[in-house]
């Protein structure tokens, strides 16, 4: 893997453990605003190509609402990568501390259109992520968001064959086992994700989509404002056949990201009463 200049890379403080490795908060000397996240060599499974991978995708990738590889290095004990740290919280604390648990039409759009365009700009290099979800999403300064860990991220050229991923967000097709369209399930998991900013809960309960054979009712709740045009874009995104979904450039050209919220193009709104999906 590319060297990079490590040892001057001092560790200030954990900030995350997972089952690939340890992620820590980390400075140069010139700024300390880098993330090292190190993946442990071990004797029964080699984590050099995961984060090649990882490394590779990452470097590809220069949009302000996708996070920043800058390096790469290896130690006797660890494959280590070196990417910008991303201030703020991720999205799923965030809604956590809002009291309404959702956010108001026009600031999900402003939102959710920046993330878009950060996927829209991977899909054009060839990267899907295949693991969007609110944990892997953060929120900084203006509502400003950035899709962070590309580690099970892949090609979007030709089928996967990589099942994995988040319950929750994961398209049906992935729970298939069987070769899928990446690109596409990033869509659908996209599509819960806007579901979640426009209301605060799941469009439906995920224990029903390994077995989905028709399309789903999305659940909207009853006293939570959102537009026609809106729904119309999340249900396009959560289509139950993977090629009848948007590309990410028809999501960005979708007519709720190009109209204002305005007397003039708004569209029949829906009232009613809040309900979650995941209370027993």
């Amino acid at each position: 893997m590319r060297e990079v200049e490590h040892n001057k890379l001092q560790i200030r403080e954990v900030v995350g453990k997972g089952g690939f490795g340890t992620i820590y908060r980390a400075s140069d000397g010139v700024t300390s605003n880098l993330i090292l996240k190190t993946m442990m060599k071990t004797p029964s499974r080699s984590m050099e190509p995961v984060a090649r991978k990882e490394y590779d995708f990452g470097m590809k990738l220069k949009h302000p609402n996708l996070v920043r590889m800058r390096g790469s290095f290896d130690t006797a004990t660890d494959h280590c990568l070196v990417m910008d740290l991303v201030e703020g919280c991720n999205l799923f604390d965030h809604m956590q501390k809002n009291s309404l648990g959702y956010f108001v039409e026009n600031r999900a759009k402003r939102m959710f259109k920046g993330l878009a365009k950060g996927l829209h700009h991977s899909h054009k290099f060839g990267v899907a992520h295949l693991d969007i979800k609110p944990e892997n999403i953060m929120v900084g300064k203006d509502d400003h968001l950035t899709l962070i860990d590309f580690g099970l991220a892949a090609e979007t050229l030709g089928l996967c064959h990589q099942f994995s991923g988040s319950a929750d967000y994961a398209s049906p097709e992935v729970w298939r086992n069987m070769p899928f369209e990446p690109a596409c399930s990033d869509v659908w998991s996209l599509g819960i994700v806007l579901h979640i900013l426009l209301t605060g809960c799941l469009p439906f309960n995920p224990k029903g989509v390994p077995n989905m054979r028709v399309q789903p009712d999305l659940f909207w709740p009853e006293d939570v404002n959102v537009s026609d045009d809106a729904k119309e874009l999340v249900g396009w995104m959560l289509e139950l056949k993977p090629m009848a979904r948007p590309t990410m450039r028809e999501v960005l050209n979708h007519r709720w990201l190009k109209r204002p919220i305005s007397a003039v193009f708004k569209r029949r709104w829906s009232l009613g009463k809040l309900d979650s999906l995941n209370k027993p």
